[in-house]
């Protein structure tokens, strides 16, 4: 067990890395390529729905309206995932499903995680890949957002929104999905690479609302994940499905 939990968090930092790496070393003509191609889709996709946001340096990350919330993700950063976990926020805490009866806690602000299992705790100073896209931001990220059309998943009326993060050493770019009935939370975001399959997220069964704060406790002293045989503190809280959603309140 303990293995295994120090192995989840030393590919959710690797993965991390490369996945950084990748998307910096792949620029190149097809990449060019490739974005003109993205610029005209939202084009066509303005003019036919009479939408044309321009894009602003100061725009504000779309889901940093969304602090408070549970619900189920289905696939990953990895474009071969397709498998379903719960996830929960509740400020700048984010918890994800481990393997098992594990899962992990990731501070957004600081980018740390913390994985949990029953014998306890082992902490790395990268998110969860799981946490992604909530986990991307950092300050001095330059955000910019583009409407791009309209369109209906799993039942919702969605606006779409091309996203535009700069970093220092490179850019990424992201759509989002946003369901006018769950107030513009993205039940479904697209990850853009530039090579291979871009990975696509969704997220179902969205309760909007306050979260039990016992879902977010973890162990004050976590051992580091440097290594497989260290020995881990006092034993966390089970895992939790997400509360039922308060009569009225909107779902997938």
């Amino acid at each position: 067990m303990v293995r295994l939990l120090a192995a989840i968090l030393i590919v959710c930092s690797l993965t991390a890395q490369l996945s950084a790496q990748a998307a910096k070393d792949q620029a190149s003509p097809d990449q060019t390529s490739k974005n003109q191609a993205l610029k005209d889709q939202a084009s066509k996709d303005q003019a036919s729905t009479g939408q044309t946001a321009p894009a602003s340096a100061e725009a504000q990350w779309p889901l940093d309206d969304f602090k408070e919330f549970s619900a189920v993700m289905v696939g990953s950063i990895n474009p071969m995932d397709h498998g379903e976990s719960y996830i929960y926020r509740s400020g700048n805490l984010m918890r994800n499903s481990g393997e098992g009866h594990n899962f992990v806690i990731t501070n957004l602000t600081t980018g740390e995680s913390y994985g949990v299992s029953a014998p306890g705790c082992m902490h790395d100073s990268h998110p969860y890949f799981d946490s992604l896209p909530f986990a991307l931001i950092r300050p001095g990220v330059k955000v910019e957002r583009v409407v791009s059309g309209q369109e209906t998943v799993d039942g919702h009326s969605c606006k779409i929104e091309d996203v535009t993060l700069t970093f220092p050493k490179l850019t990424r770019k992201l759509r989002f999905w946003e369901a006018e009935d769950l107030q513009g939370f993205p039940i479904q975001v697209k990850f853009f690479r530039g090579f291979g399959h871009d990975p696509v997220i969704r997220y179902k069964n969205v309760v909007l609302g306050p979260q039990d704060p016992t879902l977010f406790i973890y162990p004050n002293s976590c051992e580091k994940s440097l290594g497989y045989n260290s020995k881990l503190p006092k034993a966390a809280p089970k895992a939790k499905k997400p509360a039922a959603a308060p009569p009225g309140t909107p779902q997938n």
